[in-house]
């Protein structure tokens, strides 16, 4: 049980030092947060290690003025052998076009201690709603996993839903 607390602790600190890396918009810290042979699966794309999720995070961030992402508190749980968690998410940021943008959803994660740190290996966002703060958007349907901490399977991939909304 200590080892759990202890792995809940750093993946606390990692999901502060990644929203604080996304909000500065610092590339170096955020690719920080992942392992060198990460994989995340996002708007129907799956990136493989850490220089393609950073190119990943450089074209999201031409395309918008900041972005504040809250993570809930995570459901955290052993599944073959590694430390997973359930967190879901708002996601805030403005378009270049000046239009608002809220994403909500639900982020899955396996996570890994390397050099001391722990850092995401694994990842799969679910995108709930898209759309205006007003709510205004669209809600989308995702597969149910189960109860917490329940998981994808590793090759799940998500819908892009992007293409579903008019921005």
């Amino acid at each position: 049980m200590a080892d759990l607390i202890a792995a809940e602790h750093g993946i606390t600190q990692l999901h502060a030092r990644y929203v604080d890396a996304v909000w500065r918009e610092d590339i170096e810290s955020f690719g920080d947060c992942f392992t060198e042979d990460c994989e995340w699966r996002i708007f129907g794309h799956v990136y493989r290690g850490r220089k393609e999720v950073c190119e990943m995070m450089r074209g999201v961030i031409k395309r918008v003025t900041r972005i504040m992402i809250t993570l809930r508190s995570p459901v955290f749980g052993v599944l073959e052998g590694s430390v997973c968690a359930r967190a879901y998410f708002t996601e805030q940021s403005r378009l270049l076009t000046g239009q608002p943008l809220l994403l909500l959803g639900t982020n899955y994660a396996r996570y890994a201690e390397t050099a001391g740190r722990w850092r995401f290996d694994w990842r799969l966002f679910d995108i709930d709603y898209m759309g205006g703060p007003d709510f205004s958007g669209q809600y989308f349907d995702n597969p149910d996993y189960g109860p917490a901490p329940a998981m994808p399977p590793l090759d799940a991939i998500p819908v892009d839903h992007r293409r579903s909304v008019q921005m």
